[in-house]
């Protein structure tokens, strides 16, 4: 690890970015804020217990890392660490668009192309009250990166959803066992949107918002009814409502979803099955 120390003006400026800020101090622009915030898909299980030893982001030129203007900041081969403590997240408790933050940083302004999580040893999933070891490999150990653009702006701030889908990332082994292989989109927060509504008679189902053929993201009705599809980028899309059983599917065409809001389907009202 490369950690590197650099002098700076005595004027300290508070970055705040829903409702969280950062301490380190800047002298002059090229320093933006970002923030990274984690979600999840459904998944079968009672919980889903990742511990995270480490976040980073590699800046699209690297190798011009301007050495002035912070206090400190960690580097670690071209990568700016955002959060270097380990933390244990409950995946099951981060669906319907809940949210938590797991890293936030003043770095230096530019386009950054992935976002690196190192995944440690003692996760573990919870099934029907059993807690099962998850096998992590070591590429997840070494860091698991996710694509993307992200651009943090000078003197601004940037807001990165990471979506960790519980459900494609635990493989099960032919004796029993649980391998994390992590799937997870990551997404700019305000170039995403989201769609929600709410289930009549409030009851188990699974809704899925459908982009061609491909499925991005899904969510469970909650004992009211209501939903939240989360971390979309701005397009059409097929909105399907699956209860478990006594109602008949329900699919919504032609969803539109535009960055930064919310398009609301209302009260949904389920079939009966005959």
């Amino acid at each position: 690890m490369k950690r590197m120390h650099w002098g700076f003006a005595a004027m300290a400026v508070a970055v705040f970015l829903a409702g969280c800020s950062s301490d380190n101090s800047v002298n002059g622009p090229g320093y933006g804020t970002m923030n990274v915030r984690m979600t999840d898909d459904p998944g079968d299980y009672d919980q889903v217990n990742i511990v995270v030893t480490q976040i980073s982001a590699r800046l699209e030129d690297g190798a011009d890392i301007d050495t002035t203007g912070a206090d400190s900041l960690e580097i670690e081969d071209g990568w700016v660490v955002l959060d270097n403590e380990t933390h244990t997240y409950d995946l099951m408790t981060l669906q319907n668009g809940v949210t938590r933050q797991v890293a936030t940083e003043l770095v230096p302004a530019g386009r950054y192309t992935q976002v690196r999580m190192k995944i440690g040893e003692g996760s573990n999933v919870v099934i029907d009250g059993v807690t099962h070891p998850l096998f992590v490999p070591s590429g997840a150990q070494s860091g698991w990166k996710i694509n993307g653009v992200f651009d943090v702006p000078t003197d601004g701030a940037l807001s990165i959803t990471l979506d960790f889908d519980a459900a494609r990332s635990i493989v099960t082994t032919g004796n029993g066992g649980y391998i994390l292989k992590p799937v997870i989109r990551a997404m700019p927060t305000p170039l995403s949107g989201a769609i929600a509504g709410i289930l009549s008679p409030a009851t188990p189902a699974t809704i899925d918002a459908i982009a061609g053929p491909d499925t991005l993201s899904s969510a469970r009705a909650s004992d009211t009814g209501g939903f939240t599809l989360s971390v979309l980028p701005a397009g059409a899309y097929n909105v399907s409502v699956r209860p478990d059983s006594g109602y008949r599917d329900t699919t919504f065409t032609n969803v539109l979803v535009t960055a930064g809001s919310t398009h609301d389907l209302g009260t949904i009202v389920l079939t009966p099955k005959e």
